[in-house]
């Protein structure tokens, strides 16, 4: 009789509490819509790219994440995908045919998950170690039937608006005349881009950077080179893109690229393929510091396709050195790759997934925050 009354006790006050507050769901799902979303994009990188990188550095930045997951990759009609495709199920969330930049089959534009964070009004940003016109930065932010199409790619940035765009691919913004250009047009889509932004060529001036709420940053005329000669490094670009976003009061959505490490896969280059990793990883903690500093940011950590089929074979962990290692492919696989996700809404991450499930659940997220 006691626990009954106890029990009646208990549900009464729950109904009372849910008279009073609004129903539990509603309040629990609100909670669970970030305000801000950082995305973090291992190009080429594999659960043994991640394996080396530990092993090699000790600890990784990736580790400090609870929500876990794997995800398919394959494009809408192939197993194996790249960059285009895999860049667009990610920004999208649907599949299209290799080689397209957030188009769908009959070459229809996809709306972009930056797209949908302009419509509310938050910033948006795109951060690499490429071209900021290469395959994954523009399934963002472009609408291409081919990732070749580079100068096209840059016109469509420049019209963006993107408020923060970090690295290579200025050559692609200089008239034909420009040295270093690599249009065959007098468009110059750096003075377009310098009337709506600062804009840095070189890591003197990205220091210098003052507070803007806005900036363009292109460090070389086609790609930066390997992280151990990069400045500014990805991690110093991931630092000042959150800072830059961070002062919108409605929020930002920021894809940051650690884009060389499928280059390593497609040498079959362990060594490279670690130092691209531990420099991704860097990255990735900049973005976990800032989470933990705003609780209303979610940051998910992933990979577009696994490159090279990168396998260990031996080494050490008490002398951190990969000594063996195998590759069965010096182009992209059909394995799936990792997510990691920490913050609001990381829940969604967890387990066994497509690729398409990011794009979906970033741009939900983005539908629904205030």
């Amino acid at each position: 009789m006691r626990i009954r009354n106890k029990a009646n006790y208990i549900t009464g006050f729950l109904l009372v509490a849910v008279l009073l507050l609004g129903t539990i769901p509603t309040y629990a799902a609100a909670s669970d819509v970030p305000k801000n979303i950082i995305l973090f994009i291992g190009d080429g990188m594999g659960v043994s790219h991640i394996t080396a990188a530990k092993i090699v550095n000790g600890h990784l930045n990736m580790e400090r994440f609870r929500v876990v997951g794997l995800l398919t990759t394959h494009s809408q009609t192939d197993l194996v995908t790249d960059s285009a495709a895999a860049g667009t199920a990610l920004a999208t969330g649907f599949k299209t045919f290799k080689g397209a930049i957030s188009v769908s089959q009959d070459k229809k534009p996809l709306k972009t998950a930056v797209e949908y964070a302009e419509e509310m009004h938050k910033s948006t940003g795109l951060v690499v170690s490429c071209s900021i016109t290469h395959a994954t930065p523009a399934a963002f932010v472009a609408h291409v039937d081919s990732r070749k199409k580079n100068t096209l790619i840059a016109e469509q940035i420049a019209e963006s608006g993107v408020d923060v765009l970090f690295g290579g691919g200025l050559g692609f913004f200089l008239p034909e005349s420009t040295a270093g250009s690599r249009r065959n047009d007098e468009k110059n889509l750096l003075a377009e881009l310098k009337n709506r932004m600062p804009v840095v060529q070189s890591e003197n001036e990205f220091q210098t950077l003052g507070k803007v709420d806005s900036a363009a940053g292109l460090f070389a005329m086609v790609h930066p080179p390997k992280a151990t000669e990069r400045k500014p490094s990805l991690c110093e670009l991931t630092r000042k893109a959150i800072d830059i976003l961070s002062g919108n009061e409605n929020g930002f959505f920021l894809m940051v690229e650690g884009s060389q490490i499928d280059w390593a896969g497609h040498q079959n280059n362990p060594e490279f393929i670690i130092s691209e990793t531990i420099d991704f990883d860097n990255a990735v903690g900049i973005g976990l510091d800032f989470a933990k500093k705003d609780p209303q940011t979610l940051v998910i950590v992933t990979a577009d396709h696994e490159t090279g089929g990168f396998a260990l074979h031996d080494g050490s962990i008490n002398d951190r050195k990969v000594s063996e290692s195998g590759f069965t492919s010096d182009y992209h696989t059909g394995a799936m790759v990792p997510v990691f996700a920490q913050g609001p809404g990381s829940a969604a991450f967890a387990g066994i997934g497509d690729n398409t499930g990011v794009g979906r659940t970033i741009i939900r997220y983005l539908q629904e925050s205030d």
